[in-house]
């Protein structure tokens, strides 16, 4: 069972000496137990936002060059570099929600690493987990995958892990 599924619990899996001395006990399994809640709830809806957010900037790419684009005039410095600041636009956005996404699930691992080295920790941990069982009924949001600048127009098409 993956660390994002409903139902999934920590499991002490012995010392582990290779950690270091990270703390321990029922208040190292509530830390761990707030990691592992920004990283599989908070961390991926914070990169959806992005990922929508750089789908709507998309959508105006070929709008944007349409107005600048004069018949007999073509497109001037000034209106290149909004275009190329619209592209620099969305490409951070884009970044960001990659980014969010990774920094996500590098908490929830983090969380399953460190609890499998602390009984009491992974014990306390999965008592958190249970008292929210609420929070992780459904499967964790997959990463988005928000369009890069230039790729094609979304067209009758929303992005693959964009919706629920």
């Amino acid at each position: 069972m993956e660390t994002t599924e409903p139902g999934w619990r920590p499991e002490y899996r012995g010392d582990d000496a290779s950690v270091g001395n990270v703390g321990s006990g029922r208040e190292f399994g509530a830390d761990l137990y707030y990691l592992y809640r920004a990283g599989r709830n908070e961390l991926p809806r914070i990169a959806r936002t992005y990922a929508d957010v750089t789908v709507l900037v998309h959508q105006t790419a070929g709008a944007t060059e349409g107005q600048f684009d004069l018949p007999g005039r073509g497109i001037g410095p000034a209106q290149q570099r909004l275009l190329e600041l619209r592209a620099e636009v969305q490409d951070v956005l884009r970044l960001t929600s990659l980014r969010m996404s990774e920094v996500g699930a590098a908490l929830v691992t983090i969380a399953d690493r460190y609890a499998a080295t602390d009984e009491a920790a992974a014990e306390e941990f999965a008592r958190l987990l249970a008292n929210n069982a609420s929070d992780y009924q459904h499967r964790a949001l997959a990463p988005p995958d928000p369009p890069a600048p230039g790729e094609p127009p979304l067209v009758n098409r929303i992005p693959r892990n964009i919706v629920d």
